[in-house]
């Protein structure tokens, strides 16, 4: 009898990762080589102008170094006179010349000129470094979420191409709903519960604390009845010795605070009921997670359109970068039609 081969639960051995790389959906693979290659095609660009930057930097500074040296051992500008003859007519002249003084304009031009263009090659050098950046965030997130998401949630999204007419304007936009959208769920998270439901809390908080309370002091009233009596009320429900550590000192604190929690629960009621809305929206803790739910669908949905027009300026020789918090799963799932058939 042969013996059974166990089921390969490790993710991360060989035959549990390929045989999840072959379970993925073809689109899902080739969204993943697509993102990949960009990636590379972004680094290799950024690679190209470093090169450039570093052989622009080496000129500039060896012909600004000969220019100084130049300028330093310049001689002064001098006028001279000169006398001569004419070798075959033996007619004589005279005349000026001068000699020394400041080198070829062009020397300077020629230095300012490689200066120039090492600034505009710095400069793209950070737009493509920036770029290089949003691809390889954007690759290294879409292959930690393939890692850890199971297979049955790596689902493509199908969307149909279409020519926008302004992509960068559109996906501006979009980026701006998405920024309101991020605020106003922040609001929402942060907004105060309505008074009525702070006055329950307090209430839920008297009747947990009055109980327990209640619990501590049932337990010490058998010591009115020992013999030996209770000699010291601070002692009561407590055995020798107790304090000695720092967990039941703070036992001590916390049980103190609730006494005085329970005193003054009267008190607790009327600052509840006296403190200030100062205007802010009240949201119950029942409501709050439908709104959330809301906001996270209407930004699903806006984060959708977003990768949608990506994906069109792609297939238009128009690269967008992705944003550095947008959605991972988006980002991969989202394919366009022909894309998903091919």
């Amino acid at each position: 009898m042969g013996l059974a081969t166990p089921v390969d639960r490790t993710p991360t051995s060989a035959p549990a990762a390929e045989a999840r790389w072959f379970a993925l959906p073809a689109a899902i693979k080739d969204k993943h080589a697509r993102l990949e290659a960009r990636q590379d095609t972004a680094h290799g660009a950024l690679e190209a102008l470093r090169g450039q930057i570093d052989r622009r930097r080496a000129d500039l500074s060896e012909k600004r170094s000969r220019l100084e040296r130049d300028i330093a051992n310049g001689a002064p500008s001098q006028t001279l006179g000169v006398v001569g003859a004419d070798p075959w007519t033996g007619g004589g002249g005279a005349g000026v010349t001068t000699v020394g003084g400041g080198l070829r304009p062009e020397r300077q031009q020629e230095v300012d000129r490689l200066a120039e263009d090492l600034t505009r090659l710095e400069g793209l050098y950070r737009l493509a470094e920036a770029r290089w950046e949003s691809a390889a965030r954007t690759y290294q997130a879409v292959r930690e979420w393939l890692e850890r998401t199971p297979i049955a949630e790596v689902v493509p999204v199908v969307v149909r191409y279409e020519r926008v007419a302004d992509p960068r304007v559109e996906l501006g936009a979009i980026r701006e709903e998405i920024a309101a959208l991020e605020l106003e769920g922040e609001a929402i998270a942060s907004a105060p519960v309505p008074r009525a439901e702070a006055l329950a809390r307090l209430d839920e908080a008297h009747a947990s604390v009055a109980k327990k309370v209640a619990a501590r002091r049932a337990g010490a009233v058998p010591a009115f009845f020992s013999p030996h009596g209770v000699s010291d009320v601070s002692r009561l429900g407590v055995v020798d010795g107790f304090g000695g550590v720092a967990r039941e000192l703070e036992q001590a604190i916390r049980e103190a605070a609730e006494e005085r929690f329970l005193a003054t629960v009267a008190e607790w009621r009327k600052a509840i009921e006296a403190y200030p809305e100062n205007g802010t929206p009240a949201i119950s803790s029942a409501d709050r997670p439908k709104r959330l739910a809301a906001i996270a669908r209407k930004r699903a949905d806006l984060e959708r359109r977003e990768e949608h027009i990506i994906l069109a300026a792609e297939r238009d020789d128009m690269e967008l970068d992705r944003r550095a918090d947008a959605s991972t799963a988006i980002a991969l799932c989202t394919v366009l039609a022909d894309d998903a058939a091919a």
